[in-house]
């Protein structure tokens, strides 16, 4: 899973616990609502909440539009629109704090870094927007705190690129996520989890995934195949109107995905094979042994076919009842009684 990188208290990867991510991001339309956002994530289980900090001006031009799943609306004036001053930021981080949980943001330009730095978050997310911006890359990178970055879009060639330009400031506390640029993620087929092994392999980090799909069993998957961090988005209530709060959790939502989360991680286990221990009376009592077919006197030699190996397990074990062949009895044996070793010469 790679070595694992602090955020605050937490560490991530290297087999803690799974990082779970709120991506708030900007579904709330007052200072309020983003704080009762972040009470929901915090009550639902998440270990961090996650803003986006950008200015309409430097993330976009005028003259673009969203693809036509998207709403086909110009990405400007919807930027526009949502914009977090930096007070506001302050206020929302500062109230994460209080919570107890952990509060950052996904800048968009070198400004929006620098604010996010002043506000001192405790580490920066990268959008899949953002994968083959090298320079920015590198800026974010120099600020030597982890660095979690989104890989949607992206080919291979193109996050190995990614990962070694992050790499090359010094910086070492990354984790890569597999993603899928889609709003919502319809096609289950397109998910593709398998790249999570991939990573691992290739990149030797902490790998995890942003699940932008409408159900939990994408980020199940994930987790299954060694995802130690699941980033999903996340709304107070679905009919809020904000752009991405249809195909967000809301908080009922995302309480099932952390408690399946917690309960696969326990059922993931260690991978080594051994009995538990509350397997130890199914052990002696569903096992199979040595019985003797018929009862037996003391002195009796035995032979093959007065032994039968059925349940319990607590007599000879069956691949050493041949042994028993020849022996004498060294006491009477009931027919249908276990046999030992101490019963017999």
């Amino acid at each position: 899973m790679g070595k694992p990188i602090r955020v605050g208290d937490r560490l991530i990867g290297g087999g803690q616990p799974v990082f779970v991510i709120a991506e708030i991001g900007y579904n709330f339309r007052t200072l309020e609502e983003g704080k009762a956002s972040i009470d929901a994530a915090v009550e639902s289980g998440a270990d961090a909440v996650k803003f986006q900090t950008f200015k309409a001006a430097t993330v976009t031009s005028r003259r673009t539009n969203f693809p036509a799943e998207a709403g086909a609306t110009n990405q400007f004036d919807e930027f526009r629109q949502y914009e977090i001053s930096e007070e506001a930021h302050r206020l929302l981080f500062e109230h994460a704090r209080t919570r107890g949980i952990s509060a950052f943001s996904t800048p968009s330009y070198y400004d929006d870094v620098d604010l996010l730095e002043r506000l001192n978050v405790p580490l920066h997310k990268i959008g899949s927007d953002d994968l083959t911006n090298l320079p920015f890359l590198a800026y974010v990178g120099e600020r030597k705190k982890p660095v979690i970055f989104s890989t949607g879009m992206g080919t291979m060639a193109e996050v190995a690129e990614a990962v070694a330009c992050l790499q090359a400031t010094g910086n070492e506390q990354l984790v890569v996520l597999q993603c899928v640029s889609n709003y919502p993620v319809r096609d289950l087929g397109a998910v593709n989890l398998r790249v999570i092994e991939s990573y691992r392999r290739a990149f030797g980090i902490p790998v995890g995934f942003s699940d932008h799909t409408l159900s939990s069993s994408a980020s199940l998957g994930a987790v299954a195949l060694g995802a130690c961090v699941i980033e999903k988005h996340f709304t107070l209530d679905k009919r809020l109107p904000v752009p991405d709060a249809p195909f967000s959790a809301d908080p009922a939502e995302l309480a099932a995905l952390v408690r399946e989360i917690r309960e696969l991680e326990a059922a993931l286990g260690d991978g080594v094979k051994r009995p538990v221990p509350s397997e130890r009376d199914m052990r002696q009592e569903t096992r199979k042994s040595a019985i003797a077919r018929r009862a037996l006197r003391a002195g009796e030699r035995l032979r093959p076919d007065d032994l039968i190996v059925k349940r319990p397990g607590t007599g000879v074990p069956p691949k050493l009842v041949e042994l028993l062949a020849g022996r004498r009895a060294k006491r009477d044996i009931a027919e249908d009684e276990v046999i030992t070793w101490d019963m017999v010469d």
